[in-house]
């Protein structure tokens, strides 16, 4: 098999990770105080953290149309398939953009995969289309959605305003969680919308109940595994209580496209069954 298998930047996972397959990504654009960076490539996570945490303005884009327009005509004709996972549709208009170039254009031998999610499950759904595809197994959209279903991401922030400020969460309920001084739980639903599963007034609080989150969803699942996902140092030692005693696969920072949305101090995990590739 002649494959490839193409992902946008909202994808986080360990620097030194293999995929052991040809592999590419879309890198989106994150902009801080309007100047234009390149996501993980012209800014660091630790530098975007800095900007975050001084009060920069922050903004994303989706990856240059033209740049993805090239690169899957070039891939279409050196491939015999091209597999592409990207960032939930709901929380970005990549998806959308990527279907209609491969639509206009005829690329037949392009598939283009919603993973509902973003960051680490969107790294977790990239492995197991690439598990599949590998062993033989015509991978759908509604296999993906499988995948979405049988997998949970969990995560917190420590501050209310990147989800506000980005429409994630409404104004009046961002007013309230900070008179309360209340921290959500948050995930990512099947249609890949950003929501709240509980809340605690601390940290510590917020690592119990997903503690007992995933362990009680981890029930119906053979062989799970966690990829952690980490942003500022600071919350490390909360992160590090998340993971003990849970089979990790890998730990990633949040890159800057994932952080301008729900900020440098966030923490959590994906869990789902083990994959092997």
């Amino acid at each position: 098999m002649n494959n490839i298998y193409i992902f946008d930047s909202s994808a986080d996972f360990q620097n030194d990770l293999k995929f052991d397959v040809p592999t590419d990504k879309f890198p989106l654009r994150v902009y801080v105080n309007d100047k234009e960076y390149i996501d993980k490539i012209t800014i660091t996570d630790e530098e975007f953290y800095k900007h975050c945490l001084s009060g920069a303005k922050i903004a994303t884009s989706q990856p240059k149309t033209e740049e993805m327009r090239e690169k899957l005509l070039k891939y279409s004709k050196e491939y015999d398939d091209v597999y592409v996972v990207t960032i939930s549709s709901k929380l970005s208009g990549t998806y959308d953009t990527i279907s209609s170039i491969v639509k206009n254009e005829n690329l037949k031998n392009i598939h283009v995969f919603d993973s509902k999610s973003g960051s680490v499950k969107t790294t977790y759904i990239l492995y197991r289309v690439i598990n599949a595809v590998e062993n033989g197994i015509k991978v759908t959209q509604e296999l993906v959605d499988e995948f979405v279903r049988k997998s949970l991401l969990v995560f917190t922030v420590s501050s209310l305003e990147y989800l506000e400020r980005g429409g994630r969460i409404g104004k009046a309920k961002a007013l309230i969680g900070r008179l309360l001084k209340i921290k959500p739980i948050l995930s990512t639903d099947e249609e890949g919308y950003t929501f709240s599963i509980d809340t605690s007034r601390t940290l510590d609080g917020c690592v119990s109940k997903m503690r007992e989150i995933a362990q009680n969803f981890a029930r119906n699942i053979n062989n799970p595994i966690v990829i952690g996902g980490l942003g500022v140092s600071t919350m490390k030692p909360y992160f590090d209580k998340l993971l003990d005693g849970f089979h990790v696969h890998s730990i990633a920072r949040i890159g800057p496209a994932i952080a301008a949305h729900v900020g440098p101090e966030v923490f959590g995990f994906v869990i789902g069954e083990n994959f092997n590739i």
